[in-house]
This record gives C-alpha cells, structure tokens and sequence, in this order.
C-alpha cells in the first residue's frame, strides 16, 4: 500500500512539473542540463517552502514536515 500511494505522489509532483514548468516555456524548454536542474529544483523548492496547501491546514510542506518529526529523528543519536 505504501508503495502504491508513494506512486501516486510522485505521478501527482510529475504532472504539476509538466504543467507549471515545462508547458509554460518556448522551445527549447532548457537552454542545458544546469538549466534543467536550475528550474527543477527551483519549482521544488517553491513547493516546499512557499505554498500554503488547503490539505495541510495551509502549511508550507516543510513546515508541516518538521512539525511531524519526533525529536529523536532529527539526526540526534540514539
């Protein structure tokens, strides 16, 4: 089952990439792979820190995240 809703995550993030990133650009959509991974990682980054989803009580993901690490996982050693 997690392997299944890890799936559907990852095809969810892959569908907004296209459209948010790759869709909105002119051809060529990269001028070269530094570009690529440039704009992949900035589109992430904005996922992770700046948007304010509904599901997570309009959290930044990160945020939300963190809240939910036990103090014990947070590289502290056992």
């Amino acid at each position: 089952m997690a392997l299944l809703v890890s799936s559907l995550i990852a095809e969810s993030l892959w569908s907004r990439l296209e459209t948010e990133v790759l869709e909105r650009r002119e051809r060529p959509v990269f001028a070269d792979l530094t570009d690529a991974q440039r704009s992949v990682a900035d589109y992430f980054d904005c996922c992770n820190h700046e948007r304010l989803p509904a599901s997570i009580d309009y959290q930044a993901a990160y945020h939300a995240h963190q809240q939910l690490l036990p103090l014990s996982t947070l590289n502290c050693p056992a």
